[in-house]
């Protein structure tokens, strides 16, 4: 952790660590975790509770997420009603392919997942909520950056650190430029075990008004199950269903990507 990092940068640093595989945090290995001493975690975890923001087990003494963050959501939903509008054609995706689908909407450094269907098979991909889909290494991150506003690409350019999650990972910015290239001139991402091994990623954009990605939508699939005639089925697909959030959300997508939404259904 930075030194220059403020208290509120530090107590939203203290929220990150909570995830749904680590719900619960002890305060020791909290403050480990987030790279804080004792003293200084406590503090802000006293804070957080007064805001409702962190609860504690008043028997096991470990903190948890608390209710306050449902408020949020709420009010979030109520005057920008994204989930409404993307759950039932994401849902509706998943039904037609038989893959898990997420949706996900950007954060200064990585993707945040915002909503989950997963298929009724047996063999599927999980995919974690709490769980940050970096722009460089995940279908979702390739598919935003390429749409993207410029100014959006270049900070998250000069922000990630390229770091490898596997041996298929884009680790360096050249590379990454030239592959957001490519993507640009269609209209979908694809990552074969970039973020996870074994895993294919298929990603769209879904526009805001001013004809720039504002989130994604992708299918998560076994690469055991996927061919190439497969993927392109599952591209349409997703394709397809970003052009339908986009336009539920009162946005019309760049005729170039609807073009290339076409062709792929030719």
């Amino acid at each position: 952790m930075g030194k220059s990092m403020g208290t509120v940068d530090k107590a939203f640093h203290l929220l990150s660590c909570f995830t749904v595989t680590e719900p619960e945090w002890g305060l020791s290995d909290l403050a480990r975790r987030a790279g804080q001493d004792k003293a200084t975690a406590l503090r802000l975890l006293n804070s957080l509770m007064a805001g409702g923001f962190v609860e504690q087990d008043p028997d096991a003494r470990t903190f948890r997420i608390g209710t306050a963050v449902l408020k949020l959501a709420r009010v979030r939903e109520a005057s920008f009603p994204f989930l409404s509008l993307a759950k039932p054609p994401s849902e509706r995706l998943s039904a037609s392919i038989g893959e898990t689908i997420h949706v996900c909407l950007p954060e200064a450094d990585a993707l945040a997942t915002v909503h989950i269907v997963e298929p009724q098979r047996a063999t599927r991909v999980y995919v974690d909520p709490s769980q940050p889909l970096p722009y460089h290494a995940t279908a979702s991150g390739l598919a935003f950056l390429a749409f993207a506003s410029a100014e959006f690409v270049d900070h998250a350019l000069s922000s990630t650190d390229f770091r490898a999650h596997t041996e298929h990972t884009i680790t360096s910015r050249e590379v990454l430029i030239d592959a957001l290239a490519k993507i640009r001139g269609g209209a979908y991402a694809v990552s074969s075990s970039s973020f996870e091994l074994e895993t294919i990623g298929i990603a769209s954009p879904i526009f805001d008004a001013s004809g720039h990605a504002m989130g994604t939508v992708a299918a998560a699939c076994l690469a055991s199950r996927i061919t190439p005639e497969l993927e392109t089925r599952i591209a349409s697909a997703v394709t397809g269903t970003a052009i339908e959030i986009t336009r539920a959300l009162g946005a019309e997508p760049p005729a170039r990507f609807i073009q290339s939404h076409r062709e792929l259904g030719a």
